[in-house]
């Protein structure tokens, strides 16, 4: 269903270093500026805790049980976003940067322990969306994640 271990990883680099690049290239003063219902530094506070749950959350679902955020899926993680925004206060760009890249680090150094035969191994935990929760499923959500905030950033900030 998804790609495999080592083509999901690559993306993920590909998708984080594009977001990273994104970020790194806005003036200061922008890393403040509304995109909506957010700022870049919101997205970057999203992305430091987001990097930690899914590691928390693969590791969950290698033990057969459901990664502890799943119960706020069906409310877009709204509160679960909104804890990471104030449990990650900096406005520091560097700062920031450094934090995502961390994080990101410590969750790809976990997923490339991980033996190819779990990566898409239902364990029998069921996605608020249905179908298999799967380590592959994470890693794909938190890729198309990278993605689409950098995408809302360069369309709110970037010319």
């Amino acid at each position: 269903m998804f790609d495999n271990k080592e083509k999901q990883l690559a993306d993920l680099e590909t998708a984080y270093a594009s977001f990273i690049d994104t970020l790194t290239g806005l003036a200061s003063e922008d890393i403040l500026k509304s995109l909506g219902d957010w700022t870049p530094r919101d997205i970057a506070a999203h992305f430091i805790g987001w990097n930690r749950i899914t590691l928390a959350g693969c590791s969950a679902l290698r033990e057969g049980a459901e990664p502890f955020y799943f119960y706020d899926g069906t409310n877009d993680y709204r509160k679960v976003n909104a804890k990471f925004i104030t449990q990650f206060p900096s406005t520091d760009q560097d700062e920031l940067l450094k934090d995502i890249a961390s994080t990101k680090e410590a969750l790809t150094a976990y997923l490339k322990t991980i033996p190819e035969s779990e990566w898409e191994l239902d364990a029998g935990v069921v996605h608020y969306r249905e179908n298999p929760a799967t380590i592959a499923r994470c890693v794909d959500s938190l890729i198309r994640d990278y993605r689409k905030h950098r995408q809302e950033i360069v369309d709110g900030l970037v010319s």
